[in-house]
């Protein structure tokens, strides 16, 4: 299992949600640690647990993520880690790695399958098992698609023969320009 979660990338989407951080505290955060991300489950891990650190209990990001990468050293099996305690052990940072692990495999699974990566070109069109036909849609849209209908029936014919009757006609109702109305300023 953990063998597999090293050889997969993640999108930055789904590094962010599995890391429980934005995108851009992520860039950030990178940039303070001096590292480049391949964007594995493995570093998701890390830097998820950084961000509990830094942001829970206000450490530094650059000792967060000396205190995550111990963590993260132990076995998976250990429960309860110990990273830091005062004098006389008055007062300790524990870390729960059991429960650490249970969440960040939840995250990762809800990244995985929630924040899938866009896929490039234009969005696939479903036929359902039909021909497609535009016609159809448009009247399933709304249109109504009986003018347009009428003119596939049409032949090329048919339809040069309607343009040259529509341009006569325009011709015919275009103004005249020297029209007595119009030189005298009245309307009609």
């Amino acid at each position: 299992m953990i063998l597999q979660m090293r050889c997969i990338s993640l999108t930055r989407e789904q590094f962010a949600l599995a890391a429980g951080a934005d995108e851009k505290w992520i860039e950030n955060s990178a940039r303070q640690l001096g590292c480049q991300l391949a964007r594995t489950p493995a570093e998701a891990r890390w830097l998820g647990l950084v961000r509990l650190l830094a942001r829970d209990f206000e450490i530094p990001i650059a000792r967060a993520g000396k205190l995550a990468e111990l963590s993260l050293s132990h076995r998976p099996a250990t429960t309860e880690l110990t990273l830091v305690q005062s004098a006389g052990s008055v007062v300790a940072l524990v870390v729960n790695l059991a429960r650490y692990h249970s969440t960040f495999i939840a995250s990762l699974s809800a990244a995985l399958h929630h924040a899938t990566p866009r896929r490039r070109g234009r969005p696939a069109t479903e036929l359902s098992g039909r021909a497609h036909d535009p016609v159809a849609d448009a009247a399933a849209y709304g249109v109504d698609v009986s003018l347009l209908r009428e003119s596939l029936r049409r032949t090329p014919a048919e339809l040069l023969q309607s343009l040259d009757e529509d341009v006569a006609f325009l011709a015919d109702i275009r103004p005249v320009e020297n029209c007595e109305l119009s030189a005298a300023g009245r309307s009609p």
